[in-house]
């Protein structure tokens, strides 16, 4: 439910509004029971808060414009220019409409102000003394505004919208391009529909006469005259108004814009006084027109006391959805100790079962050690065979064809030989020495060794060119991978002193060609080859 207080100048109306109706209206005049009425309608509901709808003689309208700035600047400059234009009250407004098009596109504003605030404020100080919340104080013409889509002339050039609120006034409310830029109330009696045709005639042709002296519409500028009356009215107003090319008479009957705006429920009679109310109360966050902060101080404590409250239950439930969160994991927890806990009695009941078996066998620990060494035994005898070093000998040997390989010896050293004695490296072929010893003792099982026997041909009797190809070739042998060292045996054409080089110059040059010059390699290799 929203509460709005309607103030013509004299007394006040109060209405209930919910749900796009009206559902209750009271009047309240300002003497004494008046006032007290009023507070005890106050304190029917004293949080729901109060919107107060000024339509007043003593409202007054000024159009000016001024320089372009932002910021803080553009809010003092707004200030002076409203306390020039009303400089004995403190119920002024200014709003902003817009650039002019030319020069130096000066800001064009509305400045509106109450000349003679003094009724408002008994009314005022009973919704203060109740510490009712007011939420604002807005002025009738600056909501009209939001009619205007209803009447069809949101975007109209220029519009005069002339509606009437109680019997005794007339509202006229000029806009251009959906924005106010004149209104004034005129008082007026009369008796029948008659003389209020005669009273909304004589008073239009004031107001356009007004328009056109004070510029606001030049002589001749067409205008959309938008009347809103009701049942009774219209059929007097249609034959006493007509349009011209100048101004066009639209006559709006308020059931219609009332459906339009969606205002629902029985209308306060033939007046707009609801309608209005309708259009500022369905508005989540309309402007403020009038309101000071000290009149509306109660309004904000009651917001911070929701935005408190709102605070409170957001830590409220967040503390629920934390502990709630925090019960659910220990739940998972404890699920999670007692499947532990059974997967524990269920591994130490199978341990039992073993240590149970165990206990009925009957074994002799020589019987164990046995077994154990015979297991060694087996896994120290698999087969290993001489795949990578033929691999190795291979890659090295494709890359020197002048290479041949005559005999090859291959072993591998276990455990058992990391101390083979000299008669083991004799079984090698390597002499009295041994050709094993000659690498080294070999400081971990699994080496390989690869004793490579051949000639180097086609060096065409060319006994240096017949050691390069060699070197080439036992460098190549080294550089190949796993090749964890290289001896060479024997080197062609070695010049030892106890050996003898000698050859045939001229006649032998064939034999020569088909000459052969012996090597001897041993190449050990590092890991196993399973």
């Amino acid at each position: 439910m929203k509460r709005l207080l309607f103030f013509p100048g004299h007394r006040i109306l109060a209405y209930e509004w919910e749900r796009g109706a009206f559902r209750r209206t009271e009047a309240f005049e300002p003497d004494a029971d008046g006032r007290a009425a009023f507070r005890a309608w106050l304190e029917e509901a004293p949080r729901v808060p109060v919107q107060m709808l000024l339509d007043v003689i003593e409202e007054e309208f000024h159009v000016d414009h001024v320089p372009h700035v932002i910021g803080r600047d553009r809010s003092e400059l707004f200030k002076r220019t409203a306390q020039r234009h009303f400089r004995s009250t403190e119920f002024r407004y200014i709003v902003a409409q817009g650039r002019e098009p030319d020069g130096r596109r000066d800001d064009r504003v509305l400045v509106a102000g109450l000349t003679n605030p003094e009724l408002l404020k008994t009314w005022l100080s009973v919704i203060d003394d109740t510490r009712v919340p007011l939420k604002g104080i807005y002025s009738l013409p600056l909501v009209g505004e939001a009619l205007l889509p209803a009447l069809g002339a949101a975007k109209a050039p220029r519009a005069l919208v002339i509606t009437q609120q109680i019997p005794s006034t007339l509202r006229q409310s000029y806009y251009e391009h959906g924005r106010l830029r004149f209104s004034r109330l005129a008082p007026g009696r009369y008796g029948d529909s008659e003389g209020f045709a005669t009273f909304v005639q004589r008073e239009l042709n004031q107001t356009l006469h007004f328009l056109e002296t004070q510029r606001f519409r030049r002589q001749g500028a067409p205008i959309d005259v938008y009347i809103l009356v009701n049942d009774d009215a219209y059929h007097t107003l249609r034959d006493r108004l007509s349009s011209s090319e100048t101004v066009a008479c639209h006559l709006v009957p308020l059931d219609g814009v009332a459906r339009k705006v969606g205002l629902r429920g029985p209308r306060a009679g033939a007046f707009a006084d609801t309608l209005f109310g309708h259009l500022l109360l369905r508005q989540r966050r309309p402007a403020n027109h009038y309101g000071l902060p000290r009149l509306r101080r109660h309004f904000f404590a009651q917001q911070a006391r929701v935005a408190l409250g709102a605070l409170a239950g957001l830590l409220l439930l967040a503390t629920v959805a934390t502990g709630v969160g925090a019960w659910l994991r220990a739940q998972v927890y404890e699920q999670s100790i007692a499947e532990a806990r059974a997967r524990a009695d269920e591994f130490r009941q199978r341990l039992d079962r073993r240590l149970q078996q165990l206990a009925e066998f009957d074994y002799r620990a020589q019987d164990v050690k046995n077994a154990v060494d015979l297991f060694s035994r087996l896994r120290e005898a698999r087969v290993v065979h001489p795949g990578a070093a033929l691999a190795i000998l291979g890659g090295a040997l494709d890359a020197h064809p002048n290479i041949m390989v005559d005999r090859l010896n291959w072993r591998r050293t276990d455990q058992a030989e990391l101390g083979a004695d000299e008669a083991e490296d004799d079984a090698f072929g390597g002499g009295e020495t041994g050709l094993v010893s000659q690498l080294g003792a070999p400081d971990r099982p699994g080496y390989q060794y690869l004793l490579v026997q051949g000639s180097v041909v086609g060096f065409e009797g060319e006994y240096r060119r017949a050691v390069r190809l060699f070197d080439g070739f036992v460098e190549s042998l080294g550089a190949q991978p796993r090749v964890d060292r290289i001896e060479v045996v024997e080197s062609p054409f070695a010049l030892e002193p106890d050996s003898a080089v000698s050859g045939d110059s001229g006649l032998a040059a064939r034999e020569q060609r088909a000459q052969r010059a012996a090597y001897s390699v041993l190449v050990r290799l590092g890991g196993d080859d399973g």
